[in-house]
């Protein structure tokens, strides 16, 4: 699992710390470059989230119960948990009928800083419609009510719902669905696991559907068009997936996943790239995917820079030290 030494910081000229992870570049479908531990399979998390949102357009959800494109970019989210979010993600579920209630994913504070502060000054608990998973796990109820299964059960890896999700994740990655790794994430749904080069070629092939089966790629199209129109829902205003759609200019889809994994897609060409730290942290991550932006020329150099500060700084702001990052 460790893989390789993808970043290290110094403090002064000397070694300090050391971030160990792997990643996968996949360019006109095929493995261009690759570091680190290509075989243990990895749990995708949020970053599987386009890729189950697939099922609220083949379902018929989004046409049946009128979805919006910024609800159907929502279900794609692992977002803020502020008051756009979180009445974004209600609308979803009143359209098909249901409530907060029916929530599976628990409720934690929210991803921003600047939510959480507001929250606190107005004295709010937050609950499950600012989970930040909320708008994928509406998006599932949306699912579940539009073919007739029991909404209140989607959850469970036996669902209906649920195996349309793992289906799809055997169709992108070219894996057979046994060959999949089931667990539970974090907000009790399953989550999926498959070495980092399947991430990498799954990626490719949702920004570049034309392979897939017409009604699967009508829906990756139209979920990353929706995407593309409101980025903010997928994350936030100040995170880095958002960052991403926005500097790809039309171009790329970005999505994060706990424990520090990432995929980020390039629409035509089957491009995309796929990263895991072994030890979960977001500054490593959020420096190897930058890296990895500007290196293949899909981001201006300097224009996401705010994610990835290579000078280490004292508390007075001086620079101290470095990051760096080593592809």
């Amino acid at each position: 699992m460790h893989g390789a030494v993808l970043v290290t910081l110094t403090r002064g000229s000397t070694p300090e710390s050391e971030h160990h992870g792997s990643y996968c570049v996949v360019q006109d479908g095929e493995v261009t470059r690759a570091r680190g531990n290509m075989e243990t399979p990895v749990f995708w998390r949020s970053a599987a989230k386009p890729i189950q949102a697939m099922a609220v357009i083949e379902t018929g959800a989004a046409d049946r119960f009128g979805l919006t494109p910024e609800e159907v970019a929502l279900c794609v989210g692992s977002h803020d948990g502020s008051v756009k979010h979180s009445e974004t993600a209600l609308s979803i579920l009143t359209k098909a009928g249901e409530d907060a209630g029916l929530l599976r994913c628990g409720g934690h504070p929210p991803l921003s800083r600047e939510v959480a502060h507001e929250y606190i000054r107005d004295g709010f608990q937050p609950g499950r419609l600012q989970d930040n998973c909320s708008g994928k796990h509406a998006g599932m109820i949306a699912a579940a009510k539009a073919i007739g299964a029991d909404p209140a059960a989607y959850a469970d890896p036996a669902h209906p719902v649920q195996q349309l999700n793992l289906h799809n994740m055997a169709l992108l990655t070219g894996l057979d669905a046994a060959q999949i790794k089931l667990g539970t994430d974090g907000c009790a749904v399953p989550s999926f696991g498959v070495p980092l080069p399947a991430i990498a070629q799954a990626a490719a092939r949702y920004l570049s559907p034309d392979g897939l089966p017409e009604p699967k790629a009508a829906a990756a199209r139209r979920i990353f068009e929706s995407v593309k129109a409101h980025p903010e829902m997928i994350a936030g205003p100040k995170r880095l997936a958002t960052a991403i759609v926005r500097a790809g200019k039309g171009r790329l889809l970005a999505k994060s996943g706990a424990e520090g994994v990432y995929m980020v897609g390039r629409a035509g060409g089957r491009s995309a790239f796929a990263v895991k730290i072994a030890d979960g942290r977001q500054r490593a991550l959020q420096a190897v995917v930058v890296a990895l932006l500007e290196e293949l020329g899909w981001v201006e150099p300097g224009v996401l820079g705010r994610f990835f500060p290579r000078a280490v700084l004292s508390r007075e702001g001086d620079p101290v030290g470095e990051m760096r990052v080593v592809l």
